[in-house]
């Protein structure tokens, strides 16, 4: 119980108190204002508006000290972890919020924007409710994502849901169109390769301008959050193919349709750094691969696998040779497509 002395610190905050008390209903609407914005916001609804007046809010209560918040914000914890690339911010409230039918006191703020932390059967429910697609990448730890195809967003909806894993657990959050999507995809990647750029090149006929957007391709997949992935790619992972008894580090990229490749459809690329790109030809057997490619005994390599030189091109200092192959794999799997090598010319 508050002591009854009047020294002027106690009377100070009496003074405060009763301040408080004749605020607390137009303060009791701003908190629950801030709420309605803050769901709305989580359940992809918020106007251009709302999200900036809800962002400015958090990142104010966030970076200024607990005395300089507002008193809607008061009693809510902010802390920090990650680098500043990948800085991730918690936010635990003292009131619980419902967004996408799911009640909780923590919202997570990080590059991706705001979410809420879900459980296993929360994912599945709101994957399946939404027609959500499955994405992967294991290149440097497993990270699932689930999203809307890009062909089938909602032009009335201000943004796209968005489920993601975190660790042992996911979160549900939002993709908004605006600077924070922009900003995911540098110009200089945002033209990428097409199926014919890929078929092109695992055949050896292609030129630097689809090579160069195939690499785009590699450096988004690999470096980019799926967010900004190509429509086309559904998972990427690193995988060691042996051929021979030799192993074969490669990353794989999984896309949603397929590329053809001499007649034959495939839906796993794999490349490998030293000029290597193949298809895996998934249950297709060696021989109907042979058959479609051409390949016979006399391309058949001691090495077990099968090569021919597909085009030549000489250059200041060197020469470029593009080589179509077939390999065998210890697993079963067949590999078909370009390998390209620089020999330096004798001057």
């Amino acid at each position: 119980m508050m002591s009854s002395r009047s020294s002027s610190p106690f009377a100070t905050a009496a003074a405060i108190v009763l301040l408080m008390v004749s605020a607390l209903p137009a303060q009791a609407t701003t908190a629950a204002s801030f709420q309605r914005d803050l769901v709305e916001l989580l359940e992809c609804r918020a106007s251009p508006a709302t999200m900036q007046a809800v962002t400015t809010a958090l990142r104010g209560a966030a970076y200024g000290t607990a005395q300089e918040r507002p008193a809607h914000l008061q009693g809510w914890s902010f802390t920090r972890s990650g680098d500043e690339e990948h800085a991730t911010t918690l936010i635990d409230m003292p009131v619980t919020l419902t967004a996408h039918g799911v009640t909780t006191h923590r919202v997570v703020a990080d590059d991706m924007g705001f979410s809420i932390p879900i459980d296993a059967g929360q994912r599945a429910r709101i994957v399946s409710r939404n027609g959500l697609r499955h994405r992967s990448n294991t290149l440097r730890e497993p990270f699932q994502m689930w999203s809307a195809p890009a062909a089938s967003g909602d032009p009335a909806s201000p943004g796209a849901i968005v489920v993601s894993s975190d660790g042992a657990g996911y979160r549900l959050g939002c993709d908004y169109p605006g600077p924070m999507r922009e900003a995911r995809l540098p110009p200089r990647l945002r033209e990428t390769a097409t199926a014919d750029d890929m078929g092109a090149a695992l055949e050896c006929r292609a030129d630097d301008a689809a090579m160069r957007r195939i690499a785009n391709l590699r450096e988004r997949v690999s470096e980019l959050s799926p967010l900004a992935w190509p429509d086309n790619v559904r998972a990427v992972a690193e995988r060691e193919y042996r051929a021979d008894g030799q192993e074969m580090p490669v990353m794989v990229i999984t896309l949603e349709q397929p590329v053809a490749l001499k007649g034959l459809a495939a839906t796993s690329i794999v490349l490998a750094y030293g000029g290597y790109l193949a298809a895996d030809m998934g249950d297709a057997p060696l021989k109907a691969v042979l058959d479609a490619t051409g390949l016979g005994a006399v391309d058949r390599q001691v090495e077990g696998y099968w090569k021919r030189e597909a085009t030549r091109e000489r250059a200041a200092g060197y020469t470029r040779v593009r080589a179509f192959s077939v390999i065998p794999t210890d697993s079963g799997a067949v590999l078909a497509g370009c390998m390209t090598s620089e020999v330096r010319s004798a001057d």
